[in-house]
């Protein structure tokens, strides 16, 4: 037995019996040769004596039922020869869920992101976020902001334009206000509490500060053994140049954020301006990939159509010759 493969017949159809279409040929030779051969005479006048008459229209197309006998058969051909068409399977999309965490603390409006100086802290932290963010594709990303308190703005999403809309309304509290602080600990703990129920392959948070933890609450120590216990690997971005101090910048070590991504599998960055900040999910970016399937496919059998246009052709043809036309066999 010959075995079956895929050949290429149409856009997007294959044929997986081809070696059936030699049938088509052999088929159509049948009824040519029906058509042609020889038939049994019979008595009848001289042929002259009708040669004023005008043919009929049944003289004119009596062509057409061996017409629709070859058709029929180039369609039952092509139906035996199993014609295809692949779907791709849709594939539960293993991506990453990702928590983009960010400071709004009093201290994001300072402008050191450029050589300027114009450019705050937070203007460049949410505009690199969006970026970030619309483009993880296959991911779903949520988004906490935090400074005294930590509170989910938007809950995991692979919706991007809401995201971005959430993002793009980040502000900064009030400087020196009882809401202003640096709940590193808190808004860690917070992120993990939303990524618990995920199921993805990989959980991920972007934390992002431009201090050391102010609030005790929640230790970062504590929000990093909940991460680790989590499967949760965070990512920490020191930003800015350190705290301000005299006409320059006092400059901070980032231990909390250097002890969290150690503790979790993470990576910390101490992006110094936007350009180096855009660098950092840059290579976020490149770390938090996921290797994707192979695609998959589904064969749909396509064989409906000529099946049944070459059955309803094979019968018109049948008919019209011996109801119609009246052939002498």
């Amino acid at each position: 037995m010959i075995a079956a493969f895929d050949v290429p017949f149409l856009d997007g159809i294959s044929l997986l019996d081809p070696w059936l279409l030699l049938v088509i040929p052999l088929a159509v030779v049948a009824v040519v040769w029906r058509a042609v051969r020889p038939r049994a005479a019979l008595p009848t006048a001289a042929a002259s004596l009708f040669a004023g008459v005008g043919h009929s229209w049944r003289q004119r197309t009596a062509w057409l039922p061996q017409a629709a006998l070859c058709t029929a058969v180039v369609c039952l051909g092509v139906a035996l020869a199993r014609p295809v068409e692949r779907d791709v399977v849709p594939l539960r999309e293993q991506g990453i869920d990702i928590v983009i965490t960010v400071d709004t603390s009093g201290s994001m409006q300072i402008t050191d992101m450029e050589s300027t100086q114009t450019l705050q802290r937070m203007d460049a932290a949410r505009q690199r976020a969006m970026e970030f963010a619309a483009a993880r594709t296959h991911d779903r990303v949520g988004f906490v902001a935090f400074a005294r308190y930590a509170e989910l703005r938007c809950p995991l999403t692979l919706d991007e334009q809401a995201l971005g809309a959430f993002l793009a309304s980040l502000e900064m509290v009030q400087s020196g206000s009882e809401l202003d602080g640096t709940a590193i600990g808190t808004a860690l703990a917070k992120s993990v509490q939303v990524l618990q129920k995920s199921e993805a392959k990989s959980k991920v948070v972007v934390l992002l500060t431009d201090g050391e933890n102010t609030v005790h609450d929640i230790l970062p120590e504590e929000g990093a053994k909940l991460a680790k216990d989590a499967g949760v690997r965070v990512h920490t971005i020191g930003l800015g140049n350190g705290l301000p101090h005299g006409n320059g910048y006092a400059a901070q070590d980032f231990k909390d954020l250097r002890m969290i991504a150690s503790t979790t599998g993470g990576q910390f960055f101490q992006p110094r301006s936007d350009i180096g900040l855009a660098e950092v999910y840059a290579r976020i970016d490149e770390l938090e990939k996921v290797e994707l399937q192979d695609p998959r496919y589904r064969t749909v059998d396509r064989f409906e159509w000529p099946l049944g246009l070459g059955l309803v052709l094979l019968l018109l043809g049948l008919v019209a010759d011996i109801a119609v036309f009246r052939r002498v066999p």
